[in-house]
């Protein structure tokens, strides 16, 4: 975990840390990680906001923030990072707003926290809704390992399956 892959110029490419009690918030100078595809950091207690310049992040595949402590509303910058297939901010009860600015991107996976009798977000394309007072994900949308109406715990990922783009 953690810097788990580079391209041939060196440049970071993947980082991923799952659930290693790490603390602070996501620094403004991510913006700079513009060879990055893979970006999960899950089940730590991050807080704060997401960054704008996230958006700047124009390889980006994956990425995974859930389980934090993540605060404010998702950057609307993400909605050009063309290259999403999956985007996870679920379990960050603290994370609120409208997601629909990322329904154009027609390929991509979404979960949010949208379920519940009080969601904190609203997201009318997301495939996975979560609710952060049951701690469970229902799929709302058909996917490749979840028919409609499937409800599972939030797990650690290491438990989530081998479909999972953050898979160990």
């Amino acid at each position: 975990m953690g810097v788990t892959d580079c391209n041939e110029d060196l440049k970071v490419t993947t980082i991923v840390i799952h659930w290693n009690n790490m603390h602070g918030t996501l620094p403004d100078e991510v913006q700079f990680l513009t060879s990055l595809e893979n970006f999960g950091l899950v089940g730590g207690p991050l807080h704060g906001t997401i960054p704008e310049g996230i958006g700047n992040l124009v390889n980006l595949k994956n990425i995974n923030f859930m389980e934090n402590r993540l605060s404010g509303t998702v950057p609307e910058s993400l909605s050009k990072l063309i290259n999403l297939e999956y985007v996870t901010f679920s379990i960050n009860e603290n994370l609120t707003g409208d997601l629909d600015f990322l329904c154009p991107l027609e390929n991509t996976i979404f979960q949010a926290d949208c379920g519940g009798a009080d969601p904190k977000i609203t997201c009318s394309c997301c495939h996975l809704c979560c609710d952060t007072t049951e701690h469970e994900c229902c799929a709302v949308k058909l996917l490749p390992w979840a028919d409609i109406g499937n409800c599972f715990p939030t797990l650690p990922t290491e438990l989530r399956g081998e479909d999972n783009p953050f898979s160990d």
